[in-house]
């Protein structure tokens, strides 16, 4: 009895160890992480041309008059516009108010693997390393500068269910990627200068509900395949060069 006793104990202890053990190296992967994404932020802000813009002055290792300066220094605290998830891995982005100016362009995307929203007012070009970004499921880039195509790697965010890319200068066609979001609830491309016809594939958006595509250069028919759309409840396709009924 006292020796099945003795071995409960043992067994407990390891046990014991063993979970410090976890939670220790736990501790320390999350740490990395959040340093590594706060070198990707502060790298990234270090790019903008009013950098020490007053909504950002929280964005440092060592914020001013911190009396826990190392409990501060990760994104996950303090810093604005920043949220992260219970892991302690940036998973929001929200600088739409924030009234920065840069670019896209210095982002590093693959430092950001568990982004899921994604809001922001910057000029420039929609980079093609936006579509790395597995987890995002809000995308929200709009009534700001952005010139250029809507690139076909948006195609790659499998996740998204919302699109905000009205009120910019991007030109060009719809991208027949689009097609491939087939979670996209909402979609807003309006206010732009897209040229073009509407790719039969967004036909293949069963989830999307509202569509507004208004004020383009879009042109030809609107696709017959919109009578799969059962779930769309809103479409704005005026001010264009389109033709045709809009499918029942």
């Amino acid at each position: 009895m006292g020796s099945l006793t003795f071995s409960h104990k043992v067994c407990s202890l390891a046990c014991f160890t063993l979970y410090v053990q976890l939670v220790s190296l736990l501790n320390i992967a999350f740490a990395s992480t959040s340093s590594a994404e706060a070198d990707a932020l502060l790298k990234w802000k270090a790019n903008f041309q009013n950098q020490t813009q007053n909504n950002l002055t929280s964005w440092t290792y060592f914020p001013i008059n911190s009396t826990h300066p190392k409990e501060n220094g990760s994104p996950c605290n303090l810093w604005n516009g920043i949220s992260c998830n219970p892991a302690g891995s940036v998973n929001k982005i929200n600088l739409i108010n924030s009234g920065i100016h840069g670019t896209l362009h210095g982002f590093s995307f693959l430092s950001f693997p568990n982004l899921e929203y994604l809001d922001l007012s910057l000029n420039g070009s929609i980079p093609r390393e936006i579509g790395q970004l597995k987890f995002l499921y809000e995308l929200a880039l709009y009534i700001i500068s952005l010139e250029g195509l809507i690139l076909a790697s948006l195609g790659n965010l499998s996740n998204l269910t919302s699109l905000y890319l009205y009120s910019n200068n991007l030109s060009g066609a719809i991208p027949v990627s689009l097609g491939n979001l087939s979670n996209l609830t909402l979609l807003y491309l309006q206010e732009n200068q897209l040229s073009g016809y509407i790719p039969p594939e967004m036909g293949k958006l069963s989830n999307l509900v509202d569509l507004q595509m208004e004020s383009n250069k879009l042109t030809g028919l609107i696709p017959p395949h919109f009578g799969n759309l059962k779930k769309l409840t809103y479409l704005y396709l005026y001010s264009n060069g389109l033709s045709g009924s809009i499918p029942p």
